[in-house]
């Protein structure tokens, strides 16, 4: 599930928890202005957000609940119990989707039906209450409402005069092997506005067997027409199955009306005496058929066999059927048709057997029905039908005629696919499984103040401080007072209290964390529209975007990597036709990928662009007296490539809005630099660049490094310490009045950290004659300072410095240490 997605359903809980504490409130003061503009903005902001996902029953039923509130707001409709009833339901529904959405990932087309049900029910108020003149004006007044029975109608009126002889028959064909479903759709008036096309999305219906186009109301004269209202409605007859039509048609679910048909449906009313069965069918699946007529391993139609006692309602279907069977059965014989009829009753009275738990009598059905097919004639197993079901009361009196009578007596229940919202009529409006005393599934997300998570940095801040004095405060115990036992427990105490600390650090630290995502949403839009507007054809690929980094550290990112984009894209991208003569695909690339490694997150922007050429560089550089003809002889091409980030340089010779002012990189750099992270930058010419940002996962809690020199303790940041180690004094060399020495291959130069501060004394070595050195990273290159011990690692909280102190750049800040004395922390960059 993506964040987007994430923060969408935990907005619309909030937003639904409103609603209905709105809606409660409306139902004491009807007439506030105040509380029902509130309430229609709580709507119509779901209903604007829901429009971002492809949510269609969602935003249908928020749609239907926006405009029967703007109507309420507008006093064109009074609101009342029965309003406040159907938008909690309403309310209700769109929970539940959320629910499904957060366990699925999406909504299916299963709630089309309950979505459309319930936007016409809302609809409905406002036609009953405003009048004609506030119909809804998705679709027409007499649109037709979706089908939401289960079971299929013998009584839909079929065009049979336009339904070929032929197709007729193998749609009788499909419907005794699977449903068949009759479909009505009435498009609005003005779907031509909303880009709809109705022919094409009729036409494009799944497995339509037939169609046809039926004008609603008699056309009018030609130069009367309006050829911008669609008043055709079109009736097809598919195979498709429900949940494929459902898929189909869910944005227009207002403007259909599916009817499931039955196979004597399909025929004439003259002809339904009995149905074609064997048309269309090969001789072996007749054969076949006539296998499984009698077989005990025909599946049953309905029930069980565990010979229970029938429902009123099951009875009274089953002595329906019965005798529609015994009707046809009486019919003259025809040759063509008699086979069929056998075997069909046949068929039906065997389920009957099984739904009643009687399949004892079924061989005896089997023995009948032979005996029919063998002499061509019903006799057998109508004679059979008749002493098997003679105890049945009512069935030898029941005719055809009476028999649609009977079926309506059967109680009619509504489908849906959700079990729990499954009603009978009369039982009242489905509530889609909730109830006012049900529990509210809760919210997996807490929206906090970022005052209160910095107030809660600050008080993990000051147990650090607290945390670190007890070292100092069981060396006391031991060397001042002589106590051994107490400062060991002292101690022991300590490693705990230093293990929770850490715990809640790290707890706190990952609530203040953000994935890198909230930056990268915005370059796909900056990428196509700078792209276009520079006739470049750019694909922008980015990874990672999961990766985590402290929330001030993600949101300094923003405008580093939005003029790193912006250059690549003006100065790194060749126009396509120079990117075809160059042997390169018309389409530049433009990766952003964002790692973690170890405590630091890193971002690398490559492009496959023309690169930087370091002749133009040293030239531009020279240029604007940056370096001078000394430096322009001896400076190497990894150098004159860093030259892009000093301020004022630019290659562009005129001035646009997006480059040639000299602000940019050197921009990139200071705001990176200033969250205590690094930029790198490589690039060969021809191929494309790579700039390389590392950054640390978290500004709130440092951890430092305690070193000495000339008595003083100063600390140093663990980010750009490589290593320590102690060199002899006589490795020590002179390298252009500089010290150095050889450390695993490579020269290292030396700076004594005296020296750097200003301190007049040289650097104390050990009993060995070694020097301390502490290796540091600066940029790509390494350098030692010489220092004269090396102490533990601790984690503070670093104040920048303020006031006078604030000039003093050597220093990056200050810490509180345990014992209550101060340390200061060094900024390596502007000490070296």
């Amino acid at each position: 599930m993506s964040p987007l997605l994430e923060q969408f359903l935990s907005e619309a809980r909030d937003f639904l928890q409103g609603i209905g504490e709105k809606l409660m409130q409306l139902e004491k003061v009807p007439a506030d202005v105040d509380l029902m503009s509130e309430l229609f903005r709580y709507v119509h902001t779901l209903k604007g957000n829901s429009g971002l996902f492809d949510f269609p029953e969602m935003t249908r039923v928020l749609h239907a609940g926006e405009d029967l509130m703007d109507a309420v707001r507008s006093g064109h409709v009074a609101y009342s119990q029965e309003l406040a009833d159907r938008l909690l339901d309403a309310m209700d529904f769109v929970g539940m989707l959320c629910d499904a959405i957060e366990a699925e990932g999406s909504i299916g087309a299963a709630h089309a039906a309950d979505s459309a049900r319930l936007a016409e029910s809302l609809r409905q108020l406002m036609a009953t209450v405003a009048g004609a003149g506030a119909a809804s004006p998705a679709a027409p007044p007499d649109a037709p409402a979706p089908a939401v029975t289960g079971e299929p109608r013998q009584t839909t009126n079929l065009p049979w005069h336009s339904i070929p002889e032929a197709l007729r028959r193998e749609a009788f064909c499909r419907a005794s092997a699977g449903p068949l479903y009759w479909l009505t759709y009435r498009p609005a008036e003005e779907c031509f506005f909303n880009g709809d096309d109705p022919f094409f999305q009729a036409r494009q219906t799944p497995d339509v067997l037939w169609g046809g186009i039926v004008a609603r109301a008699p056309w009018p004269k030609l130069a009367e027409m309006d050829a911008y209202r669609c008043v055709l409605d079109f009736h097809l007859l598919t195979s498709a199955t429900r949940p494929e039509l459902d898929e189909y048609y869910r944005y227009m679910l207002e403007e259909i009306r599916i009817e499931p048909v039955s196979p004597l449906a399909l025929m004439p009313p003259g002809e339904r005496n009995g149905a074609p069965a064997d048309e269309g069918r090969t001789a072996a699946e007749v054969d076949a058929n006539a296998t499984e007529v009698g077989s005990d391993n025909a599946s049953p139609v309905h029930g069980t066999e565990s010979g229970t006692d029938l429902s009123p309602a099951e009875s009274a279907a089953l002595t329906a059927i019965v005798a529609i069977q015994r009707q046809i059965l009486s019919l003259p014989t025809e040759a063509a048709w008699q086979l069929g009829r056998i075997k069909a009753s046949s068929s039906a009275l065997a389920g009957c057997l099984r739904a009643a738990g009687r399949s004892t009598v079924i061989p005896a059905l089997t023995a009948a029905t032979m005996m029919a097919l063998d002499e061509g004639s019903a006799g057998p197993l109508r004679d059979w039908l008749d002493g098997e079901f003679d105890a049945v009361a009512g069935v030898a009196s029941t005719s055809p005629n009476n028999l649609p009578v009977a079926l309506a007596s059967l109680p009619e229940t509504r489908v849906t696919d959700d079990p729990k919202t499954t009603i009978r009529e009369g039982e009242g409006e489905v509530k889609f499984g909730r109830r006012a005393e049900d529990a509210i599934a809760g919210a997996k997300s807490l929206k906090v103040d970022q005052a209160k998570i910095d107030r809660l940095m600050n008080l993990i801040g000051e147990s650090i401080v607290a945390k670190n004095a007890l070292p100092y405060l069981a060396e006391r115990a031991e060397s001042v007072f002589g106590v051994r036992e107490l400062a060991r427990e002292i101690k022991a105490q300590y490693a705990v209290i230093n293990r929770i600390a850490e715990e809640m650090q790290d707890a706190i630290m990952q609530v203040r964390m953000l994935p890198v995502s909230f930056v990268f949403q915005r370059f796909p839009r900056l990428v196509r529209d700078l792209s276009r507007k520079l006739g470049k054809d750019v694909n922008l690929v980015l990874e990672g975007e999961e990766t985590e980094a402290d929330k001030n550290i993600i949101e300094s990112l923003g405008d580093p990597l939005v003029h790193i984009v912006r250059n690549s894209l003006d100065h790194g991208f060749e126009l396509p036709e120079v990117r075809r003569a160059a042997g390169k695909p018309a389409t530049g690339t433009l990766t952003i990928r964002a790692t973690q490694e170890s405590d630091r997150a890193v971002i690398e922007i490559r492009d496959d662009g023309k690169g930087i050429d370091p002749v133009v560089i040293k030239r531009k550089a020279y240029e604007k007296g940056l370096i001078d003809e000394a430096t322009l002889e001896r400076i190497s091409d990894r150098d004159v490539v860093n030259l892009v980030f000093a301020a004022g340089f630019s290659t562009v010779e005129a001035v646009s809005d997006l480059s040639g002012r000299g602000v940019g990189m050197d921009v990139v750099r200071t705001a990176v630099e200033k969250v205590n992270g690094t930029i790198a930058l490589d690039s060969e010419k021809g191929k494309g660049t790579r700039i390389r940002l590392s950054l640390p996962l978290s500004m709130a809690v440092s951890n430092v490094m305690i070193i000495e020199s000339d008595g003083q303790v100063f600390g140093m940041p663990m980010d750009c310490v490589v290593e320590t180690v102690r060199v002899p004094r006589a490795n020590l060399r002179t390298i252009k009045k500089s010290l150095a020495t050889v450390l695993r291959g490579r020269i290292v130069p030396l700076k004594p950290i005296n020296t750097l501060l200003g301190l007049n004394a040289p650097p104390i070595a050990n009993d060995q004659d070694e020097l301390a050195v502490l290796v540091v990273r600066l940029g790509d290159e390494s350098v030692g300072l010489l220092v004269d011990n090396f102490h533990e690692t601790v984690d503070i909280i670093l104040k920048p410095l303020t006031g006078v102190l604030a000039g003093l750049t050597a220093y990056s800040g200050s810490a509180l240490m345990g014992d209550g004395t101060v340390l200061m922390v060094l900024n390596v960059k502007e000490l070296i």
